[in-house]
Parts: C-alpha cells; structure tokens; sequence
C-alpha cells in the first residue's frame, strides 16, 4: 500500500497535520517512535500529581474580540478546548533591580506603570502597539499570497527587536521591562527578529492568553481521536531509522525492519535530525541547514508541593529571575550551569484544581546556550542534574522569599539528554532554532517554495514559525493546506 501521506512524530504539529490531510479524504498514516503521542506535550503521573511538560498557555486562540488562527483551525477540526482567558499574573525580578516588579491585569495597566517608570513614555508604547497590529496584518497577507507595502512591515523585516524598539521611541530604560518575555522566544532582543517579537506581543496583547483547563494528554488524545475518526492510522513504537526517495515514492523503514511506502512525507522533528540521521541529505541541502542556529536546550523541575499555594505564598502564575534584566547582558551568563535566569509556572494559581486538594504544583525551567551540556558524561550526569534542580530551587527561595524545599512532596527532573531522546531535537533543543533575523518567520516563508523539497514537507517547532504549541499546530495546518492545494493525487 502507499498512503497519499506519512507523518513522522506524533507532536502537536503531526497531529495538525494529520488531522488536515484526513478531513480532506487522505490516506495518512502517522509513525510515533513512543508508545504515547504528544512528543513533548505530555502529562505524566509521579504519586498522586500529574505534570504537564509543556503546554500551559495558548498565545493564538483569542477571545470574544479578537478571534485567533487556533481558534478558528479548532473549529475547521471540530475540535473545542476547555480553557480560559486569564489577565496577566507575573512576578519579574533580575539581580540589577532593587526589588521585583509585577504585571498584573492588562496591558493598559503594565503601559501605566511604565510610563511612571518612564514620564512621557507613553505616546510611543502606543505607536508600539500600532506597529505590531499593522505588521500582524502585514503576515497575514503574506501568508495568503498578497503582496506587502505596509511601511513598518517594510522598515523593520530585517531589524532586530532592539534596533526597532529605540527607531520606534522606546526609550532605553524601559526596553528591558517591556521586553522580559524574550526568554518564551529563546533569543536576546539584539538577535531576535522584530517581526517575531511583534507578533508574539500582538497575540499577548490583543488576543491575550488562554488557560488550558484540561491536561495536555486530554487535548492530545482529542486530536487523535478526530484523526482516527476520519480514517486516520497511527502506529506507536514505530521509530523511524531511514527514509529513501525515488521517483515514484518516499519509502520509510523503521527500527522493527518494517518499510512503509508514501507520495509525501511529513516529518514533525528537527531537519537538522532528519537531514543528517534519516535521509543523509547532499551537501547542498546540509550547508542550508547547517546554516540556521540551534536554540537554547533546558533544565526543567516538577515539583509536587504538599501545601496549597495560597498556603505557600505563591500569589503569581509565573515568576521571572534574571541575572541581567537586559537581555542583551544576561544571555551571555547562560552558557555556564550555574547562573540566575530562570522561570516558574503556578498553575494551581489559575486553577486549583491541576493536583489535589490542598497542594500545588510548580514547574521551573532555565535555559543553557553554548555545549554546556554535551561536556556532561554518564560519570557525573545523574549528580549535575540534581546539583542543578538544588541550586534552582534555592535561588527560587532566596529571590523571592518563598520556601519550597520543606513541603515537596515529588520531584522529577528533566535535562536536555531526556528531551532528545524523547523528541530527537538536537542537543535537546526546546526552542528548534533561533529565530534570528535572517532566519525569521517570514524569511522562511518567502523562500519556502525555492528551499523546499518535492517529497518533504516540515511541521512543529522547528519548522516555519518557530518554537511553542500555537506555532507548531499553526504549522501542521498550513503547509497542509500548501500541499493540498497542489495536490493533483
């Protein structure tokens, strides 16, 4: 048999796609090398909590005002989630502030309060906000075909997110509080696109956040569940170790000897992986991706708290510790494995019912760039990641005065190693590649057609608009919808 489609890597971008393909009559088949789908959105059970890895907001779903993309690929799935939009609830602190600062309610109120940190600020944080909702509407027209002449569109496609923040008026003293959430895009403000950076602000901004109040596998196994509904095949522990093209077909074999035969496949993983590991590409094909730069891979803590957060004094959903509130100085203290930037998720603050009554659960990431990691050895491994998930939570303690340590109940360490094997990112990238400004979103987008292969398309994280669970089911659903237009099966 040859399926019309094969979908490596079961993850949200997969799945997307699978669930495209099958609603317009395909034969898709999916190979999922665990015996779960989700790839790295997952939930997993450690005594009586269950931890979700990955998924806890959702940037482009919308509200009742502001429609998002997710929303409306949801309902073309027929798929609905149970989730909440929530007013920003954060706690920012860097070793160069006098005390942390909070952002609380919407964005008015976070603009009132820089402009009391900055007199006169105010009239171009909202020419900010006019510049990212006319290069939102600018993307939205590339990604239909249209031509773009919006002039701030035009002025700043190839500008980083600082260089563009000071032409636009943001004075320099209040960048950095603007611009915290850099850290959720994996690149400092002088190496980040400002097209990405704007339209990740135009989602928290206008379309704000939902909160899921379901668990990641709740929402994996819906998705699966349409896929199969629609005639969709799946096969767990089904590792793929080779991919060949002729002609004719792209033919996959897996680990157990079997070989699967496709017109098009669809990978849900790293090209850089898939280049070098699975179809041992030409050197042409190697020097384009070799010529993209691989994110920050992390060191993530579950922890199972036996108190309730109120209890505890956690009043915020997320918490922010930075060496250096400029992003600019303090990405260069993260190559090393000890250093003060890191981040921690509540989500007992949102909804009290994620563990059981009278507990909370709290994750806290921190992100390494460089080959910190790729120095560590079964020899000091399993003593370094505990080393770590200890100086994480002590920091937690010491810089926001809350004590953690007495109450946990369960804890679960992940390193990068586990998220590579688990997903096959190189170096346990969670952020696929950096979204830099000659590798932006749109740059890929414009050479999508002249880079890509004939028989292999890519969706998820790494693929055209980068990193987080928005972006890889956007990415599913688009470059399906490419190869169905031109399909002629």
């Amino acid at each position: 048999m040859i399926y019309d489609y094969i979908i490596i890597g079961s993850g949200l971008g997969g799945l997307s796609a699978g669930l495209n393909l099958t609603l317009n009559s395909k034969k898709v088949l999916i190979l999922e090398k665990n015996s779960l789908p989700g790839g790295a959105t997952t939930t997993f059970k450690k005594g009586r909590f269950e931890f979700d890895t990955a998924l806890y907001d959702l940037y482009n779903y919308g509200n009742s005002e502001h429609i998002g993309e997710l929303q409306n690929i949801f309902n073309e799935y027929d798929l609905s989630i149970d989730g909440e939009v929530v007013p920003f609830n954060a706690l920012i602190n860097a070793l160069d502030l006098k005390k942390p600062y909070e952002i609380k309610g919407n964005i008015e109120d976070f603009f009132i309060y820089l402009e009391h940190l900055k007199p006169g600020s105010i009239t171009n944080l909202k020419k900010f906000l006019k510049v990212i909702k006319e290069i939102h509407d600018s993307i939205l027209e590339i990604e239909k075909g249209v031509k773009v002449k919006n002039e701030y569109f035009l002025k700043y496609l190839d500008t980083n997110a600082y260089d563009a923040l000071i032409d636009i008026g943001i004075s320099k003293e209040i960048i950095p509080y603007l611009s915290f959430l850099w850290i959720q895009l994996g690149s400092p403000l002088n190496k980040l696109s400002f097209i990405d950076y704007a339209e990740f602000m135009y989602k928290i901004i206008f379309k704000k956040r939902v909160v899921l109040n379901i668990k990641n596998m709740e929402l994996i196994f819906n998705m699966v569940n349409k896929y199969r509904d629609k005639h969709g095949k799946i096969i767990f522990n089904a590792e793929v170790v080779n991919i060949n093209k002729n002609k004719d077909y792209v033919l996959v074999e897996t680990k157990d000897q079997k070989e699967y035969k496709c017109k098009h496949l669809i990978c849900d993983l790293m090209p850089r992986y898939v280049y070098k590991d699975l179809l041992k590409a030409t050197p042409e094909i190697n020097k384009l991706e070799n010529a993209r730069t691989i994110g920050a891979n992390s060191l993530v803590v579950y922890l199972g708290l036996n108190k309730d957060c109120k209890t505890l004094g956690l009043k915020h959903y997320k918490y922010y510790n930075f060496n250096n509130l400029n992003s600019i100085i303090n990405i260069k203290s993260m190559n090393s494995f000890y250093h003060s930037t890191f981040e921690a998720i509540v989500p007992n603050v949102v909804n009290e019912d994620v563990s059981p009554k009278n507990t909370t659960i709290m994750v806290l990431k921190t992100d390494y760039y460089g080959d910190a990691w790729a120095k560590v050895n079964k020899s000091n491994y399993h003593k370094l990641k505990e080393d770590l998930a200890n100086n994480l939570i002590e920091q937690f303690e010491r810089y926001f005065n809350i004590e953690l340590k007495a109450y946990i109940e369960e804890i679960e360490i992940v390193t990068p190693f586990a998220f590579e094997k688990l997903t096959n990112n190189i170096n346990g990238s969670m952020y696929g590649y950096m979204r830099k400004g000659y590798d932006n979103s749109i740059n890929r987008l414009v050479s999508y057609e002249d880079e890509k292969d004939p028989n292999i398309s890519f969706v998820g994280g790494s693929s055209l608009f980068g990193n987080g669970a928005d972006n890889a089911i956007k990415s599913g659903y688009f470059i399906t919808n490419k190869l169905l237009n031109k399909d002629d099966f």
